[in-house]
């Protein structure tokens, strides 16, 4: 496995580089322009190119073969991150002008990810031995939950000790340390590696076609799978408005700093560590629905809760206890899915359910945009969706029980 290290280093680049981005947009748009809905419409725009990604990913690597794409996908977002800590050295006082820039920055940033992320998937079978891929599929959900501590401190504390464009500029480095990774590596610098010689595209455009169909014909007849998005679309609404306006609100509404939301960031990360204690002694104990009905109680509390009490530290603790909350329902959600799902549909299946789950993270935005420009429209925004998730959640979680026979025996 040491002869992996430069790959693993270009996946660490990259997830660092993309998820400080993600909590770094709302901070930097709401100190350039001391307006929540700006950071709202940030938030919102950014989602779009990245939800557009997910279905057209796994296509674009089978067109264009994972090496090349990951190549493309790392030296783009190193040239569009430079370009805009360029933008930032130009004065723009429109507010929004600066949640439009640095929201196609997010989006652009976000869209190759999403291609990096797949082209790395195809390219890990072929870097190692079957035996040999459990291990490295460790090391890397090791990598991906270390960003994510890592990157929403890391997004604070450059944003609190330097200037907006060092934080931009630092995040190009980054992505440009996964470049030379990638593009030096002896592992990948075989160009057997995208072998595309013998696809036809055409061949190719009718069978991702089919394959989309497929995904959403199953997913609208299954009621068990539709009930599980539901609560997924409404808990990432919810999510959506906290990441996207707790920059803003830590600052005008807790007398805090907009930064702290990246070190809460880290801190609710730091907490996600211990879910993989808790849940297996959870579910040592009792059933998957019940952790699964635990996560749903937990959030809507914690929502709720976010803006009933104005006190920055009982505010931090419930954001960190809204992705603890989060993390027991999808070990439920991607436990009881798989049970659902027939194998000969489950890839088709699952782009168009990550693409359903996540639909409503931009509108989060855009509704932070159009009704959260003050602290009292933010704690009003989250107790509307604290009742709808609740509402929907406790819907969902009625169907799920009556309808599915895997559900009842896990009483």
């Amino acid at each position: 496995m040491k002869n992996l290290l430069p790959i693993l280093t270009v996946r660490f680049c990259s997830s660092l580089g993309d998820q400080a981005l993600v909590y770094g947009i709302p901070i930097l748009v709401f100190q350039l322009t001391g307006s929540m809905s700006a950071s709202g419409l940030a938030f919102a725009i950014e989602w779009i190119p990245r939800l557009i990604a997910m279905p057209l990913s796994g296509a674009a690597a089978d067109i264009f073969g994972p090496r090349r794409l990951l190549l493309s996908s790392d030296i783009f977002r190193f040239i569009v991150t430079f370009i805009a800590g360029i933008i930032l050295f130009f004065p723009i006082t429109s507010h929004s002008t600066i949640a439009l820039i640095f929201g196609i920055l997010g989006g652009a940033v976000g869209f190759f990810h999403e291609m990096a992320f797949v082209s790395f998937e195809s390219l890990a079978p072929r870097l190692v031995t079957m035996h040999d891929l459990p291990k490295l599929h460790t090391v890397l959900q090791g990598l991906d939950l270390g960003t994510q501590i890592i990157a929403p401190g890391l997004a604070a504390l450059l944003l609190i000790n330097f200037n907006s464009s060092a934080f931009i500029f630092t995040l190009s480095g980054i992505f440009l340390c996964g470049f030379l990774f990638s593009s030096k590596s002896k592992l990948i610098k075989n160009i057997s590696l995208d072998d595309i010689k013998n696809i036809d595209l055409k061949i190719l455009h009718k069978q991702t076609k089919k394959q989309i169909l497929e995904g959403v014909f199953f997913v609208l007849k299954s009621k068990n799978i539709l009930a599980l998005i539901a609560i997924s679309i409404t808990m990432n609404f919810s999510l959506g408005i906290v990441l996207s306006g707790s920059a803003g609100y830590l600052k005008e509404g807790l007398g805090s700093s907009a930064q702290m939301a990246g070190v809460l960031g880290t801190a609710s990360g730091i907490l996600g560590l211990f879910s993989f204690v808790i849940i297996p002694l959870y579910l040592s104990k009792y059933s998957l629905f019940s952790l699964g009905t635990l996560g749903v109680l937990l959030f809507f509390i914690c929502n709720v809760s976010l803006a009933v009490f104005h006190n920055v530290w009982i505010y931090g603790l419930l954001y960190a206890g809204l992705f603890l909350s989060d993390g027991f329902y999808t070990v439920f959600m991607r436990t009881m899915r798989v049970s659902f799902i027939p194998k000969e549909v489950f890839s088709s299946a699952i782009g168009i359910i990550l693409l359903l789950n996540f639909i409503f993270m931009p509108i989060s935005g855009f509704s932070l945009a159009l009704l959260g420009g003050s602290p009292e429209s933010y704690r009003y925004l989250i107790i509307a969706s604290s009742f709808l998730f609740i509402l929907v959640a406790i819907t969902s979680l009625i169907i799920l029980s009556k309808k599915s026979l895997i559900i009842k025996n896990l009483f």
